[in-house]
């Protein structure tokens, strides 16, 4: 029987499209996000309707008989590209907390609660308050919690995309392999092989992208259409390229298209000395 999920923070779907391809058969009935365009990009990959997430209450959740939950809050209070991130004093981040230490106690209260909870956000929210915010309120509410940061690298892939991703499971649940290390952020799947470091520190860059996959192995085949759909125009490479992360198909590592943005909002915001407010 397939399980049956709630993505919060939609966005276009990212987490909704993990979930199809992953080995759990399980479904989205109901999404949420505030963002109007990621909502209309969302319907359109997915056919489901995206409901405000600022307004939910207890009540919005109770009948959709949902045992998991998919959140991937904004990551922009967190970020370290951001020198000017407010963490939980962000307006971005009220509706999470609101979500986390209203609506889900209520759940509690009425024994509607998710069995399973999925956290993802950008590396960084593992120094944040909010972090410390929301482990207080899972434990406090009987939930058995798995913290990790990891990088597709570890698994081969080749983008170097660290994240912070957080497990919940409710009680009598537990993780299997952790050990009575409840407190630790994982650096790899509890049981799977061993701590990753971040190869620009550590001065293994060409090991660790030697075990991963060419980008090639990513890429549609060449249709052979002019114009290139989703070539960048010439005039803007000649202005902005330095910026890009540009790689070739033989290449084992890349870096993802926010990053390339930061860069250049940083780019800008050092050009006109004016805050970073778009930096993602």
């Amino acid at each position: 029987m397939a399980v049956r999920a709630l993505e919060f923070y939609s966005g276009i779907g990212g987490l909704h499209c993990a979930l199809s391809r992953s080995n759990v058969e399980g479904t989205v009935v109901r999404a949420f996000d505030w963002d109007q365009a990621a909502c209309r990009v969302y319907s359109a990959n997915h056919g489901l309707d995206v409901v405000d997430v600022a307004s939910l209450a207890a009540a919005d959740l109770t009948k959709l008989e949902a045992p998991l939950w998919l959140l991937s809050p904004s990551c922009q209070p967190y970020t370290v590209l951001n020198p000017l991130a407010k963490g939980a004093e962000d307006p971005r981040a009220k509706s999470f907390i609101r979500l986390m230490e209203d609506v889900l106690p209520e759940l509690v209260e009425l024994g509607r609660q998710p069995r399973y909870m999925l956290v993802e956000n950008v590396a960084g929210f593992e120094t944040s308050s909010t972090r410390l915010r929301l482990l207080a309120t899972l434990r406090a509410l009987g939930y058995a919690v798995v913290e990790l940061l990891i990088t597709p690298l570890q698994f081969g892939i080749p983008n170097s995309r660290l994240r912070y991703y957080l497990l919940a499971k409710a009680s009598p649940l537990t993780f299997a392999g952790v050990g009575g290390q409840e407190d630790r952020i994982w650096r790899h799947i509890p049981g799977h092989g061993t701590d990753w470091t971040d190869p620009r520190t550590q001065f293994e860059e060409e090991t660790v992208d030697a075990a991963s996959a060419e980008l090639r192995e990513y890429l549609d085949e060449d249709t052979g259409a002019e114009p290139l759909p989703h070539a960048i125009p010439d005039k803007v490479l000649e202005k902005w390229g330095r910026l890009f992360d540009i790689v070739l198909p033989s290449a084992r590592r890349t870096c993802c298209f926010t990053r390339a943005i930061a860069e250049f909002h940083r780019y800008l915001a050092d050009r006109t000395k004016r805050p970073r407010d778009g930096v993602i």
